[in-house]
């Protein structure tokens, strides 16, 4: 009767051999990922009189173990959440998502997903634990960490069903988790007025007073205005991104700020996502004000960006959010954030041009996203004056 194959991924009975006075070969059959069995081995010399391979056969199991990760017969229905993790995540870290995702996701992974429920093993996590532990989730950390788990637990359990230890991925019927959006609230032309007249203003007494070495947060806005980009893609801005020369002035958003642990700042070489990286066409307002600082600028930057710190680095986006605050309560528009300009920028756009225009223009992937995130929307009742008389008569 013939021998059974190998499963997928496994070797088999390691021999050793001595091919040379004092040099040793372990080697072992391998059945790879496509079926077919190869002969591995490993050689080496002998560490003493006593040895007799050994040390050939430890090399040789460390590269069988090395090829053998990450495989799907790893993945079983007993295989550990926790070790699932780690599988799930040299996938994801493949995929090359952008920086901030990949913080984040890791952040979900080490300190509320692994702990919670990273010692079930993949056939103990069914509809009524997942539920359990996300709601759990939501009453301790909140809706966003909690829905946030879900999507990385999801992800790695759609692993788990398509390397058959699953039937199916769980993750799918546990409850639906609420998010609650706040209303959409954008500035209005005549209130971005006011806040920049006041903003201009307010720059001019602490550039007397002596505060802050470099104070610009009126033209990092005017960018944000003048194109609805994120701050992170602002602050990236560089010089070689602007193009004033042309009859229609443009720049091109090609990056953002990001935060790289142990790094720190550097310019992430694409935006957000991949409708973020565009061109756009500048009014006057910005063009003005970018002739002004590239006239300005005593000394170029290390990173030729057009924002830089006081000091020549990159701008930290959080530094900036604190400056605005401090700005925002003296002017009474506190509850403008850097991302209400965006807002505005899309609310003003959709209100003269139509949401694919203020989607366009936003560089969202879908039209839905602009509606329900980004455009303030005015709730306005029927024409039912003539009706309505009969009480006055």
């Amino acid at each position: 009767m013939s021998r059974p194959p190998l499963q997928i991924g496994t070797w088999g009975k390691i021999s050793r051999d001595e091919v040379s006075p004092g040099v040793w070969r372990a080697m072992a059959r391998f059945r790879d990922f496509d079926g077919v069995t190869r002969k591995v081995e490993a050689r080496a010399a002998a560490t003493s009189k006593n040895d007799k391979g050994g040390k050939a056969e430890r090399l040789l199991i460390a590269a069988l173990t090395d090829r053998a990760m990450p495989a799907g017969e790893d993945i079983t229905s007993d295989t550990r959440i926790s070790k699932l993790g780690v599988i799930w995540w040299a996938e994801f870290e493949d995929a090359d998502r952008a920086i901030n995702t990949r913080t984040r996701y890791r952040d979900i992974l080490d300190n509320y997903v692994s702990p919670g429920v990273g010692g079930l093993r993949i056939r103990e996590a069914t509809v009524s634990t997942l539920d359990r532990f996300l709601k759990t989730m939501r009453i301790k950390h909140g809706n966003g960490t909690a829905k946030q788990c879900k999507t990385v637990l999801s992800g790695m359990l759609g692993l788990a069903a398509r390397h058959g230890a699953l039937d199916g991925n769980p993750l799918r019927d546990v409850a639906t988790i609420p998010i609650n959006h706040k209303e959409v609230r954008a500035l209005t032309v005549t209130e971005v007025g006011a806040l920049r007249a006041g903003l201009r203003q307010w720059e001019a007494e602490k550039k007397q007073a002596g505060r802050y070495p470099t104070v610009d947060i009126l033209d990092v806005i005017d960018f944000m205005l003048a194109t609805g980009a994120r701050i992170g893609e602002a602050l990236a801005i560089r010089w070689k991104d602007v193009d004033l020369k042309s009859e229609k002035p443009t720049v091109t958003v090609n990056g953002t700020i990001v935060y790289v642990p142990k790094k720190g700042l550097t310019v992430q070489e694409h935006p957000k996502s991949a409708n973020s990286r565009q061109r756009y066409f500048l009014p006057s307002f910005a063009v003005e004000m970018l002739l002004r600082r590239q006239i300005g600028q005593l000394e170029a930057n290390p990173w030729d960006v057009v924002f830089p710190s006081a000091v020549g680095s990159l701008r930290d986006p959080n530094n900036f959010r604190r400056q605005w605050r401090s700005a925002s309560l003296d002017l009474g528009f506190q509850w403008v954030t850097p991302h209400t300009f965006r807002k505005t920028v899309g609310t003003l756009l959709e209100a003269s041009s139509g949401v694919a225009v203020a989607s366009a223009q936003l560089g969202h992937s879908s039209e839905n996203v602009t509606r329900k995130h980004y455009i303030q929307k005015t709730h306005e009742a029927p024409d039912n004056t003539s009706l309505l008389e009969a009480f006055g008569n």
